[in-house]
């Protein structure tokens, strides 16, 4: 299986975990910024202001991987899905 295809199927079975499904912020954060890289590429947006933070927050987070490929991107979200859901295959 390709790393694209592979990243798709990541994709879809974090967005269809239940919303109780309890995940840290900071491995939200992982999935967010490698999910933004992977598919847009370099952060193409303004930072947003310091009194909204959760947006701030995701925007560090892309920033910080700033120049990371996008394949690169996609095979450390498969890596972050792997480890936190080592199982995953299986329930998809």
């Amino acid at each position: 299986m390709s790393m694209a295809d592979l990243f798709e199927k990541c994709v879809s079975f974090i967005n269809a975990l239940p919303k109780t499904e309890m995940i840290s912020l900071e491995d939200k954060l992982l999935l967010y910024k490698y999910f933004k890289q992977g598919t847009i590429g370099n952060c193409n947006i303004g930072a947003p202001s310091i009194f909204r933070l959760q947006e701030r927050k995701k925007y560090e987070a892309w920033k910080s991987i700033e120049n990371l490929s996008k394949e690169e991107a996609k095979k450390k979200y498969v890596e972050t899905v792997q480890g936190l859901y080592p199982e995953w295959e299986k329930e998809i």
